[in-house]
Formats: C-alpha cells, sequence, structure tokens
C-alpha cells in the first residue's frame, strides 16, 4: 500500500548521479531551499517539473513519484478477511463504503478488484433488502467486465467471465449467463497431469505427490460441487436420484470429505433434503436435514478460520496449497455464512411439509442453541 515517496526519490537518486541539492537546483532552476524541502516532505517540486527531474535521473515519472497503486496478494488477503470480519460486526452500510474507497484507490490493481468483488458477493445477504442486494450484485459485475477488458493477467481476465455470469445468475438473467460462457469456451489443458511427470522423472518425489493430491482434491472439489445439482436436475427421476445420491455419499466416506472439508458434505446433504422433501418423503428428507446440521456444527467450531485442510490421504495438500499461493481460509465471515444457511433451513419453501414434524422442530431448535453459541 503505497503512498507518494517523491522527495526520497528526489534524495535517493540525487546522491546516486552524486551531485549536490544546489547543483539540481541550478539544473532546473529553482533555489537549493526548494530541493531541500521537496527531500524532507515539507513541499512537493511543481508538476511541469516532474518529467524534466524524471528525464535527468533517467526513470519515470511513476518512479519518481513512488506512488504504487497496487498491492501484493498477501496484502489483499490480510486485508479481505479483516473486511470480511466487519461486515458482520460493524453496520454495512459503513463497511461497504470502506470498501468503495479501496475500489477507487487501487482502481487498476486488477487482482484486489477482483478480490473486493468477491467480497461484496460473499456478503451481500447482509445488506438487508433485495433492491440493495440487487444493486450491489450490479455495480460488482461492472467490475469484473472492467477486469476482464483490462487486466492484462489471462487467469484474472477469464475468472471475470465467470464471475459475470455468477452475477448474471444471482440477477436471475440466465440467458445472459449461458451466453457468455458458451461464447469461446475452449478446454485449457491443466498443467498439472505434465508437472507430476516431469518432477518424477526429475527425481523430485516429494513435489510429484504433492501435485498429484492437489490435481486429485481440485478434481474431487469439482465433482462434489456439482452434485446439488446431479440431485436437482434428476429430482424427478426416483431411479437415478438415488443411484447418484449413494454414489456420491458413498465417494465422501472414501475420501473422509467429513474431516477433509465438512462445508461441502453439508451443502450435499442440505440440497438432498430439500429434493427429498420436493418429493414428499419427508423421512429422507429429515434424515438427510439432520446430518447436514450436524456436518454445519462441525464446520461452525472451526468458526470459518479454515476450510481446506489435509487428511490422512491428502498429507501433502497443504504444502501443495501453499506453494500455489492458494488462501485455505474461509473467503466468507462464518457469521455470514451461518446467517444464509440458518435463513436457508428456516424459511425454506420446500420444507413446508416438515414444519408439523417433531425431528424438524428438534432440528430448528438445535439451530437456535447452535446460533447462541457462536
Amino acid at each position: 500500500m503505497g503512498n507518494l515517496q517523491i522527495g526520497n526519490r528526489i534524495a535517493e537518486h540525487r546522491r546516486k548521479k552524486g551531485i549536490t541539492q544546489e547543483e539540481l537546483a541550478g539544473h532546473l532552476g529553482v533555489s537549493k531551499p526548494a530541493v531541500s524541502k521537496w527531500e524532507s516532505v515539507q513541499s512537493y517540486p511543481d508538476i511541469l517539473l516532474l518529467p524534466v527531474l524524471a528525464a535527468y535521473f533517467d526513470i519515470t515519472i511513476d518512479e519518481l513519484v513512488g506512488y504504487e497503486p497496487q498491492m501484493t496478494k498477501e496484502e489483499i488477503r490480510v486485508l479481505y478477511h479483516k473486511l470480511a470480519k466487519a461486515f458482520t460486526e460493524e453496520p454495512f452500510d459503513q463497511v461497504l463504503a470502506r470498501c468503495d474507497e479501496y475500489l477507487k484507490k487501487y482502481y487498476s490493481c486488477w487482482q484486489l478488484q477482483v478480490q473486493f468483488g468477491l467480497l461484496l458477493l460473499n456478503h451481500v445477504s447482509l445488506s438487508g433488502s433485495l433492491e440493495k442486494s440487487t444493486e450491489i450484485i450490479t455495480k460488482v459485475l461492472e467490475i469484473f467486465k472492467r477486469v476482464e477488458k483490462s487486466s492484462d493477467d489471462v487467469h484474472l481476465a477469464k475468472m471475470s467471465v465467470q464471475l459475470q455470469a455468477l452475477c448474471y445468475i444471482s440477477l436471475q438473467e440466465p440467458v445472459m449467463a449461458i451466453d457468455l460462457l458458451e461464447i469461446g469456451n475452449e478446454p485449457l489443458m491443466q498443467p498439472e497431469p505434465l508437472l507430476i511427470k516431469a518432477y518424477q522423472m526429475k527425481g523430485d518425489m516429494d513435489k510429484a505427490k504433492e501435485y498429484l493430491q492437489g490435481y486429485v482434491f481440485v478434481s474431487l472439489m469439482n465433482i462434489l460441487g456439482a452434485v446439488p445439482d446431479f440431485l436437482k436436475v434428476y429430482s424427478y427421476d426416483n431411479e437415478r436420484l438415488e443411484l447418484y445420491y449413494s454414489i456420491f455419499t458413498k465417494l465422501c466416506h472414501l475420501f473422509d470429505i467429513e474431516n477433509l472439508h465438512p462445508a461441502v458434505l453439508m451443502q450435499i446433504e442440505l440440497a438432498a433434503s430439500m429434493v427429498f422433501a420436493g418429493r414428499g418423503d419427508k423421512e429422507k428428507a429429515l434424515d438427510a436435514l439432520e446430518r447436514s446440521v450436524e456436518h454445519m456444527s462441525s464446520f461452525s467450531q472451526s468458526k470459518g478460520k479454515i476450510m481446506i485442510k489435509g487428511n490422512h490421504i491428502f498429507d501433502a495438500l497443504e504444502k501443495y496449497l501453499e506453494d500455489i499461493d492458494v488462501d485455505t481460509a474461509a473467503p466468507r465471515s462464518s457469521v455470514a455464512i451461518w446467517h444464509d444457511l440458518k435463513n436457508l433451513i428456516k424459511d425454506n419453501p420446500a420444507f413446508v411439509i416438515l414444519q408439523e414434524e417433531k425431528r424438524y422442530k428438534s432440528i430448528l431448535n438445535k439451530l437456535e442453541k447452535m446460533n447462541n453459541n457462536k
């Protein structure tokens, strides 16, 4: 997070050039005290002198001014989690205003723009109204459009296209999302399989293991992330619904997802409970809902601090995530996650048929107790 450093830069480059303040003043046609004030940050040179100074020191004006409108990934990461926490502890509009200030100050820091767009999307449910949420999502959509158009980072630009589609889906505009994603959607080869082979050839088996586990983990998360949609799409085909539900729950057990990433299991069981409730199967709906709340309890105990961690199967995963600079902390504050999940269960129309069931009331009571303990 940079500020103007022009005084220090003038002094630094003057000394490198081996000249005195008086000699520099003579070249610029100003007084020696003026140069002294610049270097002691009591004043700044006239804007018309900046090109002359930059040329004299053989540097760019940006280098001379010393203003860095960029943040490092670590600075962005720390700020992201600081503001995520603030969204749950301070008035929403105040935190939103702070986000706006950073977005303006670091207007061309594309990494920050993308991460702050995600920050707003992840906490928009706390805005207090549908109208406000729509306004924020529309604003975030424009941020992602600008990143796609202006960023030289191919990964960020492609990521911004996908995030635009997410915004359109949130705004109930599926056709826009489809059009955006289907145009030029060419699959890219993942580098991990080649890296795994290359590290084996090099004899670095530890690195090969890291990339192998990371590749399998990411693939597994992509598969499990699609399970809720599998269950919804096949909700009217009982045979295939039962087949997929059985396969995916066994897969979760096989890879110990309960300890690896309990939030994934929570989402799968919640989706299953909604589908079973929609089919009128109260017992299966309640069974899945109880399991979802159990996984929710397991997740809430971590307070959202760590979402991704290794287990006895993926014992090299954390090193892999560290090496590729992935943030393992939850992208949303635990309060925001809890807020949405609790409301999704309490106010979900799919669960209307369960309202008079004792087990459902017991689940709601457990949710309240868990909420009070947070």
